[in-house]
């Protein structure tokens, strides 16, 4: 089966497409005027009045019996310091040797209800790569799912409803 991609357009293998959230659910929530008003935004980073910070990132996730895993496109909430320092280092290639900080989910994940302000863990991959999460607590569902992997049908089920054609 094949789908639609959202950001392409294009045409993909459904099992190719993975779930991403296009902005965090704060600016998804405000009104237009609200938002073109109050929010500086790009594919990369948003600003809401320039009192909230939030960096696109991927959250991995292993997929038992494929050598690639799946990663779900999230926002993360950040503090200031963790941003101007995500800046200073944005084209430095050393930059994923800097350690990991603690953040917030800025997305409330599908099938993950109450996911919306998870503490994961930040982790810095390289200027041409977007940063990766990984869910602090360990029993929560998300980071067990992250830890033990998923399976090919669950990846699926992250993915349905992504414009199927």
């Amino acid at each position: 089966m094949t789908a639609t991609c959202a950001v392409c357009g294009s045409r993909h293998d459904q099992e190719t497409l993975e779930l991403s959230y296009r902005r965090p659910d704060a600016v998804i929530a405000m009104g237009a005027h609200q938002r073109m008003m109050d929010v500086f935004e790009n594919d990369d980073v948003c600003v809401i009045d320039d009192a909230r910070y939030f960096l696109r990132a991927t959250l991995p996730m292993p997929v038992n019996g494929r050598p690639d895993g799946y990663q779900i496109g999230v926002w993360v909430e950040v503090p200031h310091d963790v941003f101007q320092r995500v800046g200073d280092l944005w084209t430095d290639p050393g930059q994923a040797a800097e350690p990991p900080v603690t953040v917030t989910l800025a997305n409330e994940i599908r099938h993950h209800p109450d996911s919306l302000g998870v503490p994961v863990l930040l982790q810095l991959t390289g200027p041409k790569t977007r940063p990766q999460v990984f869910v602090v607590d360990a029993t929560y569902p998300l980071g067990v799912e992250q830890r033990r992997g998923i399976t090919p049908h669950r990846a699926g089920e992250y993915s349905v409803g992504l414009r199927a054609a």
